[in-house]
């Protein structure tokens, strides 16, 4: 028997509210963006076009009913995703312990537990978008603005170019318009000050619930079914820098021990479960899951391990290990998705020009990622590029 929640699967499961955040994203940057449009010509040097746009203002209650409207749709989406790994879960550690002829009780982790993962799950997605706003440029560096802020503060800054002498209104406008795509909805934590993108987070939040129910029915049914041993998920592309236990290529796909006097290598001194960069880390996709002698199938033979990941490559004259193209495809999909809000940006504040200037830095970035994926022999994930109109 094999483990079913593997690292792609869960990589995969927030992908759909991702892709809601994103679009909720796109509706509330054309809006903003769109109150930068003037009828006929700009004045190039009247700081009024300026204070005309002021007044315009923003809606908020619009963007207050997009922000609704998101949350009516997804939040069952997020119960959804957490309903779908517990029953995954409980199936397979049902059908184990019915290999080994050992009885398992109707529900190893409580209906409390899980109730209460899923609170903390759905809190952290809800307060994603309770707290959105924008990364803007100040005189003392970047900081937050909620969306309700944002159009002014951008325009405070414009209006000061402008004073300057050394913008006309067009440049000015153009910068701030780009500042909001170049920064994406973000949200912040307000009690750290941490900011993050609004995707970023989504993800996170549900990747957090779904690895703690994972890790509660693994830790149960070890319990229940008396073994010391964990199997380690595996996945093309795993870190491979560092030393230790730091390198996460070394120790994944194999079999561990939790005891010290065991034939199995042991999981804390090995894998680094517990420590930061370890297994189950920060940024970790490694997941443990119990696993009985003699009932349970590795996912990976040692042979399948080694041949996990394609080898080293050259491309533009620097080596890449699987390691090394991953985190590259992921630079190139968040310069896309920059290009892209340019794009939606530039075209609701009906600058023309610079909105098709976006979309050939886009082009000649869709062609550079396919070629590099190519040369890595990666698929693409254009997906995770991709602006949600």
């Amino acid at each position: 028997m094999k483990f079913p929640v593997t690292p792609e699967y869960l990589d995969a499961a927030p992908q759909p509210l991702v892709d809601a955040i994103n679009g909720l994203e796109m509706d509330i940057l054309r809006e903003i963006c769109s109150r930068f449009r003037l009828t006929g010509e700009l004045n190039e040097v009247a700081i009024n076009d300026i204070r005309v746009l002021r007044g315009y203002g923003v809606d908020m209650k619009t963007i207050e009913r997009m922000i609704a409207k998101h949350s009516r749709s997804t939040v069952p989406e997020v119960q959804a995703a957490l309903d779908r790994v517990v029953e995954l879960n409980r199936t397979y550690y049902n059908d184990l312990a019915s290999k080994a002829s050992i009885t398992m009780p109707a529900h190893i982790v409580s209906a409390y537990d899980i109730s209460l993962i899923r609170s903390q799950m759905l809190d952290g997605y809800r307060n994603i978008t309770r707290s959105l706003g924008f990364a803007v440029q100040t005189g003392g560096g970047i900081t937050f603005q909620p969306i309700a802020r944002t159009y002014q503060a951008v325009l405070d800054k414009a209006e000061m170019k402008v004073h300057s002498g050394a913008f006309t209104v067009q440049q000015a406008l153009e910068d701030a318009v780009r500042e909001m795509a170049d920064s994406g909805i973000r949200t912040v934590d307000y009690a750290s000050g941490w900011m993050n993108h609004a995707d970023v987070a989504a993800r996170r939040a549900i990747m957090t619930g779904l690895n703690q129910v994972t890790a509660k029915y693994s830790e149960a049914a070890a319990e229940v079914l008396e073994t010391d041993l964990y199997e380690v998920t595996a996945h093309r592309g795993a870190r491979d820098k560092g030393t230790g236990w730091q390198d996460h290529k070394n120790w994944q796909g194999k079999v561990y021990s939790t005891r010290s006097d065991s034939k199995y290598p042991n999981i804390y001194t090995v894998c680094g479960l517990g420590a930061v960069d370890g297994l189950e880390g920060a940024n970790c996709r490694h997941r443990k899951y119990a696993f009985l002698e003699g009932v349970s199938e590795r996912a990976y033979t040692d042979e399948e391990l080694k041949a996990l990941d394609p080898p080293p490559f050259q491309y533009e004259g620097k080596t890449y290990s699987a390691y090394d193209a991953t985190q590259m495809q992921r630079r190139l999909e968040t310069a896309m998705r920059k290009q892209e809000r340019r794009i939606i940006a530039f075209n609701a504040s009906g600058n023309a020009k610079q909105a098709n200037n976006a979309k050939i830095r886009l082009r000649a970035l869709q062609s550079k990622y396919r070629a590099f994926s190519k040369a890595a022999k990666l698929p693409t994930q254009f997906e995770r590029a991709k602006v949600i109109e």
